[in-house]
């Protein structure tokens, strides 16, 4: 048992004192919580095989595995053109800076498209928000491959990022639907690996596609849509409805003879369409749960967490969108391919982040629960301390290396360090927002996304001018020294006094359910 699964058992105290004041009020029925593995299941999955708890592992784990695909596919869509920036300046006849804003502009509608996305799905539900999404992209990706000017070029790029966008904010939103909370930790890692992933895959997929010298940019984009189109077969098949509405998280199973046995789930319950039915009591407006995001950032520790993420993320944008033009002209002299499989240092480093930040959850967790001691999430926090180094480290390596080394490796070596820290640094935040905040753990998502996605868009439109101005090594140790500096005034103070600031912030009165 790790230690995500021990977790689920600090709160079994109160799981007890809850199932023994119903024994006392009800003595004539008895109270049944529904344990695994010795672990008390939170939330207490109904009878209803419908119930998403309720699925089987391969259907869990095909749901979860759909849109992790659909999340990297998508984004994979956006970074794949980058390696053609130079082929598209002389397509479109505009500047290659102006041809990079192809490659970014899509980054900031993820920021911006969940906020629809998001409350639409509270009130259709998840799956046809999901369908009509895919279909945008794919009709987004469409017209940019088709497109004869520039202009046509970035409107299909922004209608892609828009249907694109929703797989980021509602796919971890999807899976804590689908899994018990002992189990979401591990599940979440993986669906946050495929976001980390999709920008470095993307541009190796875009640079063998660039080298085969009978295909041209256009199939950079033609591949991955065939990619999403696969996906939305899988979606069809795979990815039933999972938001369920149920008793309040904690409220046992009262054993009963009565009524007829759970039916079987029916076609329709399998591949249909469900709008969700909330109580009379607890339905919302439109306008109330779009507005519950932006309630989400007065809660300190969801704003100063993912207000930290954004000053660490946002080289990330300008290191990738900029490779072609780094490392194109000499000493370096990279072509279309070189470009696109630069890409592996970026891969590397996120797949050895992730390996890293999730047995490190695990053991703060076993450690914690073997000493009898009190949990609390700014516990979680302690993982992120490697991310505080080679963060900024990796930006040092790589600003020095681009002014000064006459070979890409420790350039690409740099990049991948950074990468490694941002991998973990993305683990132990969401882990963290999702553990503070388990009612509201879309909207922090949002946050942390917003965030994310709005501060890293701002990078290509001032990056070149800095190295041209700065050099390499200056531009990025400013960005390296505002990361570490920034570190104490926001996780810093999370980590010293979290609990207090959470306590002091009150709970949200508030939950969509």
């Amino acid at each position: 048992m790790d230690g995500k699964e021990e977790l689920g058992q600090i709160n079994d105290v109160d799981a007890q004192h809850r199932e023994d004041s119903l024994q006392h009020e009800k003595p004539s029925e008895e109270v049944v919580l529904k344990i695994r593995d010795g672990i008390v299941l939170r939330p207490q999955p109904s009878d209803d095989p419908n119930d998403p708890l309720n699925w089987s592992s391969f259907r869990k784990h095909m749901a979860m595995a759909t849109i992790s695909y659909l999340a990297l596919v998508c984004y994979l869509t956006i970074t794949s053109l980058i390696p053609a920036t130079l082929s598209l300046a002389i397509q479109f006849g505009v500047t290659k800076e102006t041809a990079v804003y192809l490659g970014n502009t899509p980054v900031v509608v993820y920021a911006v498209g969940p906020l629809l996305w998001s409350p639409l799905s509270h009130f259709l539900g998840r799956r046809p928000v999901l369908l009509l999404c895919n279909a945008i992209a794919i009709v987004g990706t469409a017209v940019a491959a088709t497109a004869q000017t520039y202009g046509t070029c970035m409107a299909g790029r922004i209608l892609h990022g828009l249907g694109g966008s929703a797989f980021w904010t509602l796919g971890p939103a999807s899976i804590g639907d689908i899994f018990f909370r002992h189990e979401k930790g591990k599940k979440v890692g993986i669906s946050t690996l495929a976001i980390v992933v999709a920008p470095f895959l993307g541009g190796i997929v875009g640079g063998a596609i660039l080298h085969n010298k009978s295909l041209d940019w256009r199939w950079t984009l033609w591949i991955p849509l065939i990619l999403m189109c696969a996906g939305l077969v899988m979606q069809i098949f795979y990815l039933p409805e999972t938001i369920y509405i149920r008793n309040p998280e904690g409220a046992p199973t009262v054993a009963s003879s009565d009524g007829p046995p759970p039916a079987k789930p029916t076609l329709w319950g399998l591949y249909g369409v469900h709008i969700p039915k909330r109580h009379p009591d607890t339905k919302h407006s439109f306008c109330f749960v779009f507005t519950r995001p932006f309630v989400m950032f007065r809660f300190w520790a969801v704003l100063l967490s993912s207000f930290w993420f954004g000053i660490a993320y946002m080289m990330h944008v300008g290191i990738t969108s900029g490779i072609p033009l780094i490392f194109s002209p000499p000493p370096f002299n990279f072509s279309e391919l070189d470009n696109g499989l630069s890409a592996f240092s970026g891969l590397i480093g996120a797949l050895i982040g992730e390996l890293f930040a999730g047995p490190m959850l695990d053991v703060i967790a076993k450690r914690n629960l073997k000493r009898g001691l009190p949990w609390k999430p700014e516990l979680r926090l302690k993982a992120i301390w490697p991310a505080l180094v080679t963060v900024p480290l990796g930006l040092m390596m790589f600003g020095v290396s681009i002014q000064f080394a006459r070979t890409w490796v420790p350039a690409l070596v740099g990049q991948g360090i950074y990468i490694f820290g941002i991998e973990i640094a993305t683990t132990v935040i969401q882990t963290y927002l999702l553990e503070c905040y388990p009612q509201q753990g879309a909207e922090a998502s949002l946050v942390f996304n917003v965030c994310r996605n709005l501060m890293s868009f701002t990078t290509p439109f001032f990056t070149q001018q800095m190295l041209r101005a700065l050099k390499g090594s200056l531009t990025f140790s400013v960005f390296s020294i505002i990361i570490v500096l920034s570190f104490p005034l926001t996780i810093g103070v999370l980590m010293w006094r979290g609990d207090r600031i959470r306590e002091k912030n009150g709970a949200p009165n508030w939950s969509r359910d």
